[in-house]
């Protein structure tokens, strides 16, 4: 069994957020062609033009055309590819809209469950609602849904081996719960 306790940040929520938004660079690709194509669907529908040339000489016609094609382009490029460092920023301003913003919050993962207690709520969740666990340098998430996941910051660990010891251990009970034991 774990358990810490921590104050919940903006800096926690933040890096949470971003964690949960984060999408692998193949599927930002994929998503910057959709958009690309979306683009190019309303071209068409406005100018009833098919051919790429032809779209591409009647951008290029005039210097103004060119600008104003490429600040979209590189804007939808840029919001793609970099979508979770959007929502990473929107955070800090929810943060204080949060009933658990500055709360001190006491987490327990144990064989059966996860429990979460503050002064706001008390929360246990058996591990099958865990759908991911997402470990990075200063955090584990333990994902619940696509906007939520449970936080264990680094910092309230102690000793660095306390929280490898607690990345593996939640990494073996989602993995357990995913194969059905």
């Amino acid at each position: 069994m774990f358990q810490i306790t921590y104050t919940m940040t903006s800096q926690d929520y933040a890096a949470m957020t971003r964690a949960l938004t984060r999408r692998p660079l193949p599927r930002s690709i994929l998503t910057l062609a959709l958009w690309l194509f979306s683009v190019w669907c309303l071209i068409v529908l406005f100018t009833d033009t098919y051919d790429p040339l032809v779209m591409a000489r009647g951008i290029f016609a005039s210097a103004s055309s060119v600008l104003i094609s490429a600040a979209v382009f590189v804007a939808i490029a840029v919001f793609s590819i970099f979508s979770h460092w959007f929502a990473w920023a929107i955070a800090f301003l929810y943060y204080r809209q949060l009933a658990s913003a500055g709360a001190t919050i006491t987490m327990k993962m144990s064989e059966a469950v996860v429990e979460a207690s503050s002064t706001v709520a008390d929360t246990k969740a058996p591990w099958s609602t865990v759908k991911r666990v997402l470990r990075e340098r200063d955090y584990l998430f333990l994902a619940i849904s696509k906007r939520e996941a449970f936080i264990l910051p680094r910092r309230s660990f102690g000793p660095e081996a306390g929280f490898d010891a607690a990345c593996r251990y939640a990494e073996v009970r989602v993995g357990k719960e995913v194969r059905g034991g």
